[in-house]
């Protein structure tokens, strides 16, 4: 049981530790050779066990909420992270206090949240204007999307990416290699889980069981932040429509993204550029016909499809929301951080009927 075992190498203490994400990461390290979970701590749940909350981890996890993480808990491990899992506009003031408290320079710091994943300004202020933009803190993070951005092991602050934006960015990364007409299209399927545990009308089982609708049409905070992912020449040459749409499931998300090649490419070249690009990520799984949610929910993998005709290009990409667009995430980039192979502890296979 998590919280009560054999001390692991390495600890991870949660704050915010009520949410999907959070028991996620619970559920996730519980199965990690080498990380554990050695706090948890939320305001609003201090004293209650963590399965008061999360009570799929019943026999799992015997860990108490607790108020604030024990910084010589961390001190104990011979490295340890904090990952902090709170809504907007709390990772900077929570970082500012931990670093005050004397936080250990070998303690990581993966945000979850998408406070610090822009790095312009100007578009931080326009998706983001809850949140002060902290140019000094976020200058020290690393988006950390091991497949397309390299997640460096020296590094120790990292914001993890957001959910829609991780399918779409891996779907997307190696297409920039291929000459493409300037508007580039992408349709993205999410589950209600990416929305989070508070309760929302718009949520609510009976507005979603058999339902359908775009939302946040063009507007949508993932869409600078998948831009700029793909880099500045990409975002300087291409324009993108970012249409997400709520599907009437838990977990999941499908990505449909669509460009038109200027040069004629033949399918195959193109799938074998795909095979290349992702050919040292485990995580990533190409396949011949498109992919299906039921084969990704539960896992950190991203399955992706590729078709061509006639110049126009189809990449679907599928993933976990909660997984690989979240928590499994977080602790790939730790066992990066953690000099461990990245896949350690997450090679799980779906539970293919759900």
């Amino acid at each position: 049981m998590v919280g009560d075992q054999m001390k692991k190498r390495f600890g991870v203490s949660i704050i915010g530790g009520s949410g999907y994400g959070a028991g996620e990461m619970i559920r996730l390290l519980s199965l990690h050779p080498d990380i554990e979970v050695c706090g948890v701590s939320s305001r609003s749940h201090v004293g209650k066990g963590v399965t008061s909350i999360h009570s799929h981890l019943s026999g799992i996890c015997s860990l108490t909420f607790e108020e604030t993480l024990s910084i010589s808990t961390l001190r104990s491990y011979e490295r340890s992270a904090v990952v902090l899992a709170m809504p907007s506009g709390l990772a900077v003031p929570t970082l500012e206090k931990l670093l005050a408290e004397g936080l250990p320079d070998t303690t990581a710091v993966i945000d979850l949240s998408g406070d610090l994943r822009l790095t312009d300004k100007a578009q931080h202020e326009r998706f983001y204007p809850e949140v002060p933009f902290s140019p000094q803190i976020r200058s020290q993070f690393t988006y950390g999307l091991p497949e397309v951005t390299k997640t460096p092991a020296k590094t120790r602050f990292i914001t993890n990416p957001g959910c829609l934006a991780t399918a779409a960015i891996m779907a997307l990364a190696p297409l920039r290699e291929f000459s493409l007409e300037k508007t580039v299209i992408v349709d993205a399927k999410t589950g209600t889980s990416g929305a989070g545990r508070e309760p929302q009308a718009s949520m609510h089982h009976p507005s979603r069981c058999a339902d359908f609708t775009a939302y946040k049409v063009l507007t949508h905070r993932h869409e600078p932040e998948i831009l700029q992912a793909l880099g500045e020449q990409f975002s300087r040459e291409h324009s993108m429509m970012f249409v997400p749409h709520l599907i009437p499931t838990s977990r999941g998300e499908f990505i449909t993204a669509y460009a038109t090649l200027t040069k004629p490419e033949s399918e195959s070249s193109i799938r074998e550029h795909f095979a290349s690009f992702y050919k040292d990520s485990p995580f990533v799984r190409m396949r011949m016909t498109p992919p299906r949610l039921v084969d990704v929910v539960g896992t950190n993998f991203c399955d992706i499809c590729v078709t061509v005709r006639d110049g126009q290009v189809c990449v679907m990409s599928c993933i976990d929301n909660l997984v690989k667009g979240m928590a499994g995430q977080a602790i790939q980039n730790l066992n990066i951080i953690f000099r461990l192979p990245q896949e350690h502890g997450l090679m799980h296979a779906a539970l293919g009927p759900v």
